[in-house]
């Protein structure tokens, strides 16, 4: 990737506000006893985050992003989702899917397969795919960490939508 593309890539909102909910749950995921190795090579990389200690190892995809307003549910992009389960089935490795949330005030998430069980929530059944996003239930989540409110006001600042109204967990 040239040096231009990833200096414009930096300066996008929403990469800002996911640089600061990754640096939240490492931050987060050090504090519990893991080395968090990260990409050091620009361009694009099929995880963000491989997690070890003595005893684990696994990939954590950290998003920052708030719940959706009128469902109780987050999501990423098929597209990610897909190199996601790709990683796990062929290196057998665990996959966790951590949202850094600042609506909510918290960081929530759980393991892929966790994630991808089949279930009906309120009448719609779940995982569910719209418009390229895979969609997973927030009953789905494991609740990991509460944020202060100067760390929400961090990332709301990069909000580039309204979230009045989301759903609350």
């Amino acid at each position: 990737m040239e040096q231009n593309t990833i200096n414009s890539w930096e300066t996008k909102t929403t990469v800002k506000k996911g640089n600061i909910g990754e640096k939240i749950a490492q931050s987060y995921l050090e504090r519990k006893g893991f080395i968090v190795y990260r990409p050091n090579t620009p361009g694009s990389h099929p995880f963000d985050n491989l997690c070890a200690n003595d005893k684990n190892i696994f990939v954590a995809e950290i998003k920052t992003k708030e719940a959706r307003k009128y469902y109780a549910d987050t999501g990423v992009d098929i597209r990610h989702y897909d190199k996601y389960l790709y990683i796990k089935k062929t290196h057998n490795v665990k996959v966790y899917i951590i949202f850094v949330d600042a609506y909510n005030a918290k960081i929530y998430g759980n393991e892929l397969n966790e994630l991808i069980k089949p279930i009906t929530v309120n009448g719609k059944n779940y995982p569910s795919k719209e418009g390229g996003i895979i969609y997973f239930p927030l009953v789905n989540m494991i609740i990991i960490a509460n944020l202060t409110k100067e760390q929400c006001d961090e990332i709301s600042g990069y909000n580039t939508k309204q979230y009045n109204g989301a759903t609350k967990i």
